[in-house]
């Protein structure tokens, strides 16, 4: 079977054909402890009030309506007119009170009675019912990752168990006959395997399997079913031992979705749907295996999950250290070039060839270079963005 050429999608437009192609897997229930980012499939309603009455928001004194400063201290649950009771952070406050005085604010005089430097306004120091989160407020929406922070309100709410995206199962397939005879070592899926998980991935890897069609062809439809997206490393060009493009289309009910992406480095990669599953063909060498991820892996399996298809994030703008001139043949596509900090808040361009492992090693972030842009002034802000499982959260 001839494989088609390269016909290259825009970046821009990658996000639309995951969301046109691909739906999000099944949904199923999972404690809120155990859903930490997982991608809720529904609204999350408050089933109450937080808080659930008045409460105070500092130690000391409940105080009700009184033309003078001097309150006689009870005990009871109920406030008449110039009396208080102490009351503690979070408590309910009693009936009747219309502001919390802190308790290193007051001073006693006589036998149960307290003064209080100044009039208060109404409320002071008094949480008010509702005002944290009202019951029936929607506190978590359908597509939502569920963080620790948002999980700890579930849990405050009562909530025990939340409906969220299946996570989807991925296959990583490394491909290269130098690999399965051990004249290189395959590393790529390390990497990988990292970025995948780090979006929600469940991620199995197999050993390195030789440039061979009929190899391929029998690893992929043993697994084709177990899993609910398959990706290789290597083999994606139409190089004499580029066969993985070939295999694919083999498959039931193939479609090549997207022969290439315009953006350098990683402009071979490939996305097909083969049997209603997303295949993912990676370039193999090293910064278009991580280019490949970034645009479409990455994307595609937080659309599985239910997910914005987008992973990336900006770190921030950065001073350019120093100038940088783009020559290479690509200049009309979008490129992603690893940048390395040099002081603060200030990169430099690591300008390197596609198997240069370094550049992404010793990188701190990546920008991303429009088409036409070929020539960068030192002291330029350029906006710099990460990717997950490839960076710290930290620069």
């Amino acid at each position: 079977m001839s494989q088609p050429l390269f016909k290259y999608v825009k970046p821009e437009r990658l996000e639309r054909i995951i969301v046109d192609y691909f739906a999000p897997l099944g949904v199923e229930p999972a404690e809120v402890g155990r859903s930490l980012y997982r991608v809720l499939a529904e609204d999350v309603v408050s089933p109450k009030d937080l808080p659930e009455c008045d409460v105070a928001h500092v130690d000391g004194f409940a105080v009700s309506e009184c033309d003078d400063r001097t309150f006689r201290v009870v005990s009871g649950g109920v406030l008449g007119l110039c009396e208080a009771a102490y009351v503690e952070t979070g408590r309910p406050v009693p009936e009747g009170a219309v502001a919390v005085v802190p308790a290193e604010s007051t001073r006693l005089v006589g036998e149960g009675s307290i003064t209080i430097p100044r009039s208060y306004e109404r409320l002071h120091g008094i949480v008010r019912r509702g005002s944290d989160v009202a019951r029936g407020m929607v506190v978590g929406k359908r597509g939502q990752v569920v963080t620790p922070p948002l999980a700890r309100l579930l849990v405050e709410l009562g909530v025990e168990e939340v409906e969220v995206y299946r996570r989807p199962k991925l296959l990583l397939i490394p491909v290269g006959t130098e690999f399965v005879t051990n004249a290189k070592r395959e590393s790529s899926s390390l990497l990988v395997k990292a970025m995948c998980e780090a979006v929600g991935a469940l991620v199995d890897t197999l050993g390195p399997v030789e440039d061979s069609a009929e190899t391929l062809d029998e690893v992929v439809r043993e697994n084709l079913e177990l899993y609910d997206a398959i990706a290789t490393i290597g083999g994606a060009s139409l190089g004499r031992s580029d066969y993985t493009l070939a295999t694919a289309m083999k498959l039931p009910d193939s479609a090549v979705l997207v022969r290439g992406v315009a953006i350098q480095p990683g402009r071979v990669t490939t996305l097909l749907r083969a049997g209603g599953k997303p295949f993912v063909l990676l370039p193999g060498l090293i910064q278009s295996t991580v280019a490949g991820t970034i645009f479409v892996l990455q994307p595609l399996i937080r659309r599985l999950q239910g997910a914005a298809p987008r992973t990336r994030y900006p770190l921030g703008l950065y001073r350019l250290a120093s100038d940088y001139t783009y020559s290479g043949r690509f200049s009309s596509f979008t490129r992603i070039r690893f940048v390395r900090s040099v002081g603060d808040f200030e990169v430099e361009v690591i300008e390197a060839e596609s198997p240069i492992q370094s550049a992404v090693a010793f990188s701190h972030g990546f920008a991303i270079l429009e088409p036409g842009v070929v020539r960068l002034t030192k002291g330029v802000y350029l906006p710099v963005y990460r990717a997950p499982g490839l960076y710290p959260e930290d620069p």
